[in-house]
C-alpha cells in the first residue's frame, strides 16, 4: 500500500539560527518598503494587498532559511514564522511612527543629517516599546487616514483596522511557511531535499482516491505515467514528482484539474489536491 512522506522532525541549532537570521534580516528591511508603498498610495485596499505581499515576502526569506538550514520540524518552522512575523509588524510600527513624528514628514528629500536623526529616532522607539505604544495611542486618537467621503478613521474602528493589518501580515507568513519548504520530502540518507522534477505529468482524472490507492498498491505502473492524449482534455490530473538520484523512494503530489466553460465560452479552472507527498517507491513514474 502506498504511504506518505513522514518528516524526521530534525532541526539542528545551526539550521534554526540560519533561518532566524534570514527572518530577522527581512523583518528589518521589508517594513521600510511596506511603509513607503502605503504612504505613497494611501488607499485601504492597496494597503491590504501590500500587507499580504509583505507577509508573503517575509515568508519567502524564512522559507529560504528553512531550505538552507535543512529544517524538517514543522512546529519549529511555524514558531520561527510567528516570531519573525511579530518582529516585522513591530518594526513597521517603528518606521511608521518615526515618519509620522518626523519634522519633515514623509519625504525623500533628506540630507545626511536628516537621515541620521531618523535612524536615531527609530532606534530609540525600537528599544522603548512603552514610548512607541503611547505614541500609537496618541495617533489612534487623532487618526492616521480617512476613507473617501467620510471623516478621519480613529478610535475603535482604527484599532480594528490595525488588528486586521496584523492578521493579514501574520496570516500570510504562516500560510506561506506552513505550505512551503518544511513540507517537502527530504532524504535523510543523502542529507538533501528531494528535487522537484520540471516536467509535470498529466494522468487520468481521479474519481476515487481509494480505488486509485488500491491500484497503486498493486503496482499498476501505468497510473502515474504521462499521457500525451490528455493535453486537450477538459478534466485530468497533474502529477508533481520529487526525486533524488540514488534515493529509492519518490514522492508525488497529485492534483485534479477541472476545466468548465460557461455559456460565453469562458473557461474556469478548478484544482483540488488529491494526494501530497505520496510515496511511490518501486513504481516507475
Amino acid at each position: 500500500m502506498a504511504d506518505k512522506y513522514i518528516s524526521s522532525g530534525v532541526a539542528s541549532p545551526s539550521g534554526v539560527l540560519k533561518t532566524i537570521l534570514f527572518g530577522i534580516l527581512a523583518a528589518f528591511i521589508l517594513p521600510i518598503i511596506y511603509i513607503i508603498l502605503v504612504r505613497l498610495v494611501p488607499n485601504i485596499w492597496f494597503n491590504a494587498i501590500c500587507a499580504m505581499l509583505f507577509g508573503m515576502g517575509l515568508a519567502y526569506f524564512i522559507d529560504l532559511g528553512i531550505k538552507i538550514g535543512k529544517i524538517r520540524n514543522f512546529k519549529i518552522a511555524i514558531s520561527i514564522a510567528i516570531f519573525c512575523g511579530l518582529l516585522a509588524f513591530y518594526v513597521q510600527w517603528v518606521v511608521f511612527d518615526t515618519i509620522m513624528y518626523s519634522a519633515k514628514g514623509f519625504t525623500f528629500n533628506l540630507s545626511a543629517e536628516d537621515f541620521k536623526i531618523l535612524l536615531k529616532d527609530a532606534f530609540y522607539l525600537f528599544t522603548h516599546p512603552g514610548v512607541l505604544f503611547q505614541e500609537i495611542i496618541n495617533l489612534n486618537e487623532i487618526g492616521t487616514f480617512r476613507i473617501k467621503g467620510s471623516s478621519t478613521v480613529s478610535g475603535g474602528m482604527l484599532w480594528l483596522v490595525w488588528l486586521g493589518e496584523l492578521v493579514v501580515i501574520l496570516g500570510a507568513v504562516l500560510i506561506t511557511v506552513g505550505n512551503g519548504q518544511v513540507t517537502k520530502p527530504f532524504s535523510e540518507t543523502y542529507d538533501k531535499w528531494l528535487e522537484q522534477r520540471k516536467l509535470v505529468s498529466r494522468i487520468n482524472y481521479i474519481h476515487s482516491k481509494d480505488d486509485f490507492l488500491i491500484a497503486l498498491s498493486n503496482k499498476n505502473t501505468d497510473l502515474l505515467r504521462h499521457n500525451p492524449e490528455l493535453l486537450d482534455h477538459q478534466n485530468f490530473a497533474e502529477v508533481v514528482v520529487f526525486e533524488l538520484p540514488g534515493e529509492p523512494a519518490k514522492f508525488v503530489n497529485i492534483i485534479n484539474v477541472e476545466n468548465t466553460a460557461d455559456k460565453k465560452g469562458k473557461i474556469t479552472t478548478k484544482k483540488k489536491n488529491m494526494f501530497t507527498n505520496l510515496r511511490v517507491a518501486n513504481i516507475e513514474v
